[in-house]
């Protein structure tokens, strides 16, 4: 398995890097240092265009059910646009198939450390412009997305100072309630439906 530290190269497609588990939020904050690191998959998909300047991405999260067919529309309209993509597996990097009866074999944190370590590698890719970086996750990881927001996290697991420029969580579990009120200065837009009943709408509402 070529697990890379690096993306100087300017590869694309499947890439395998280091991340970790940790269970919960408290976990990143106060002992992150001390989780396992394993290997996690991604792939970087380019626009099917010349590349002249460095191009924006999006960091992906999938849901508990894995990638799904309306999460791959979004992906192709992001291509069209000139944006490349990061396709994370964080399930399938942990050989688990689906998450919906059971939270507790792939956590937002561990979403959130998948997510922070691609952006982390992502930053040393010479055609993608690492000032323009977001990321997007539906339910599961829609819940990585907002989090990612939440500065601590932020500080935690980019201490070198690597942040996402925007954040689109899609329909994202919203229960944390953090004292602390410190989130990025960057664009925060939650897509979420009325008729929601497994990640209730009122959880982002209050």
């Amino acid at each position: 398995m070529d697990v890379v530290t690096t993306l100087g190269d300017a590869r694309s497609g499947q890439i395998t890097y280091l991340s970790s588990s940790p269970f919960e939020i408290h976990h990143i904050l106060r002992d992150t240092e001390s989780t396992p690191k394993h290997p996690v998959i991604g792939h970087l998909l380019l626009p099917d265009k010349k590349i002249d300047t460095p191009i924006p991405c999006v960091v992906s999260c999938h849901g508990s059910r894995g990638w799904v067919e309306h999460q791959f529309t979004h992906m192709a309209n992001w291509l069209e646009a000139g944006i490349a993509v990061f396709r994370i597996h964080s399930s399938d990097s942990r050989d688990v198939v689906s998450t919906v009866e059971s939270q507790m074999m792939v956590t937002h944190a561990m979403m959130l450390t998948d997510a922070f370590e691609a952006l982390k590698l992502l930053n040393t890719h010479p055609m993608i412009d690492s000032d323009r970086i977001a990321i997007c996750g539906w339910s599961l990881g829609g819940t990585a997305a907002l989090y990612s927001a939440w500065t601590p996290i932020r500080e935690a697991l980019a201490p070198n100072g690597e942040r996402f420029a925007a954040h689109l969580p899609i329909y994202p579990a919203a229960h944390m309630r953090p004292e602390d009120q410190r989130w990025e200065n960057v664009p925060i837009q939650i897509l979420h439906g009325e008729s929601d009943d497994y990640t209730p709408l009122i959880l982002v509402q209050g």
